[in-house]
């Protein structure tokens, strides 16, 4: 009875991963942009985002000074998994700090976050389980701008994203950065 109980669970989980499909979709525009050689700078606008129901700020001070202190720097170090996946997996575009050689901007408007859970990482390695239990999850949109006439030539919509567990709170955000920027990647003109 319990192996049929388990083999139910593992089959209902499969088949939802197999449902859920890409968090990254195409809401305007053509993906093409992504996959011509060209160069691209990174924007993050957290101006809108909500933590819950907090604004980020809030969410911030609320969890103390440290947070608030620490906050550009681990946006900054999170971002860099994003760049670091998307010029690794990208066949086309690529992303540059160069402002000069850049054609296109990258902008990404988050509009939630889920910090996740630093404890989930203690409680996967120790009893095994989903990586992804407790990481940092994201909504919002990405803008590919061209910088010559200031325009989105390709706005995608993103839903849920969602990365790894891991204590840090940088790296957890760092890992959901680097699914969105794998999601990106792999999408294909419908």
């Amino acid at each position: 009875m319990k192996k049929v109980l388990l083999f139910s669970l593992l089959s209902l989980f499969c088949i939802t991963n197999l449902v859920a499909g890409n968090p990254v979709t195409v809401k305007s525009g053509n993906i093409s942009v992504l996959k011509t050689p060209s160069k691209a700078l990174l924007e993050i606008d957290y101006s809108a985002t909500k933590v819950g129901k907090q604004p980020l700020d809030e969410y911030l001070k609320g969890r103390g000074d440290d947070f608030v202190r620490d906050w550009p720097r681990e946006s900054v170090t999170a971002a860099s998994y994003f760049n670091s996946t998307f010029n690794k997996k990208s066949k086309g575009m690529k992303l540059t700090t160069d402002e000069s050689a850049a054609s296109y901007m990258i902008l990404i408007r988050v509009k939630y976050l889920d910090m996740g859970n630093p404890g989930s990482f203690f409680v996967t390695m120790a009893v095994g389980g989903s990586v992804k239990a407790g990481g940092v999850i994201m909504s919002g949109t990405v803008e590919i701008i061209d910088l010559v006439t200031k325009v989105p030539v390709c706005v995608l919509y993103v839903d849920e994203v969602k990365g790894e567990s891991y204590p840090n709170d940088a790296i957890r955000m760092g890992m959901m950065y680097s699914e969105l920027a794998l999601k990106i990647c792999k999408l294909k003109q419908k």
